[in-house]
């Protein structure tokens, strides 16, 4: 019982400065440079003056008859958007966050290719989110974060263009704690604690029609548990010399953990927690963490260590938490 009913989380995590990568023309530069200040205005725009209390509940799942929850969940695995707007005007996961502004920076030599690479050095938009209503540490907090990368891409719209996503998490089904800062977060979390018992139904809808969902796009190999991370090893086009491709090579696991040297600060909202005014030189780094599959499973995962993603700038806003979306990788 305890796998059925904290496997409900889709892995929604439901994301600064420059400079960019060191490949592609000016032009791509300032395309890239300049969308990536369009999402962080708007991200930044709307302030909350205090913090809200959204509540994730199976009253807002439904509406005239329409099953909602189902239908969002489709959009965050089909929907490459950046913003959306949504219906009853909050998320019905992951409703409560904190946005950062900051960097992904690969310092380390790997077999890695793409935004794993060494030298690369791009803006990210992060969201903090717990999967429910609980956001205090005296509740269970599944606790995770959605980043979206700015890079050269693909996309044929210059004035957008394309970002790419990752989703790490510590647990499933949460866990209480001082502090969200000091727990590691992966990209295959661990289930974690029971939910609530008032949240027993809520946590069984999720995990039905969220599982429904990516069944849909993952097929079968769709799995709850596990969002991959090694779309982002692409090279980009433009970069290439030749008409030969170069091998790309991502990693199975990500790891994101507080670098050692990081204060916790003690606040009973992780909104307040993390907010990067409260940090020396206000900002929080992560140490990033790679590792290739094997047969045991991600707890005999050979951990490389890669870089940091560090954030200067947070955020709690309206547009943060019902705007922002993050496109979920499909499990190919």
């Amino acid at each position: 019982m305890k796998k059925n009913f904290t496997t409900w989380c889709l892995f929604t995590l439901g994301l600064i400065a420059l400079p960019f990568l060191s490949y592609g023309s000016d032009n791509d530069y300032s395309a890239v440079r300049d969308y990536y200040q369009r999402v962080k205005q708007a991200v930044f725009s709307d302030p909350y003056p205090s913090l809200p209390q959204y509540k994730v509940s199976r009253k807002h799942f439904d509406r005239d008859g329409e099953n909602l929850l189902l239908k969002h969940a489709k959009r965050t695995l089909s929907s490459t958007t950046d913003f959306i707007e949504l219906e009853g005007g909050q998320k019905l996961l992951q409703a409560n966050g904190i946005c950062f502004a900051g960097n992904w920076r690969i310092g380390k030599n790997s077999s890695y290719t793409g935004l794993y690479s060494k030298g690369t050095n791009v803006p990210v938009i992060v969201r903090a989110s717990v999967s429910l209503s609980g956001t205090k540490q005296n509740d269970k907090r599944a606790f995770g974060m959605a980043i979206k990368l700015f890079s050269e891409s693909e996309s044929k719209d210059a004035t957008k263009p394309q970002t790419y996503n990752l989703f790490v998490m510590h647990s499933l089904g949460g866990t209480q704690t001082k502090h969200v800062l000091s727990l590691p977060m992966t990209n295959e979390p661990s289930l974690g604690e029971l939910p609530p018992f008032s949240q027993f139904l809520t946590a069984y809808r999720l995990e039905n029609d969220l599982g429904t969902a990516d069944k849909l796009f993952s097929q079968e190999k769709a799995n709850a548990r596990f969002r991959p991370v090694s779309h982002i090893a692409r090279i980009p086009q433009s970069d290439l010399t030749t008409d030969t491709p170069l091998s790309l090579n991502g990693p199975h696991w990500l790891k994101l953990v507080a670098s050692t040297d990081t204060t916790l600060v003690d606040k009973s909202d992780f909104r307040d927690e993390l907010a990067v005014a409260h940090y020396p030189n206000h900002r929080i780094q992560w140490d990033i963490y790679a590792a290739p599959n094997n047969a045991q499973g991600i707890e005999s995962a050979k951990w490389q260590h890669l870089g940091a993603m560090t954030v200067n700038e947070s955020v709690t806003s309206l547009t943060c938490d019902t705007r922002l979306h993050f496109a979920h990788p499909v499990i190919q």
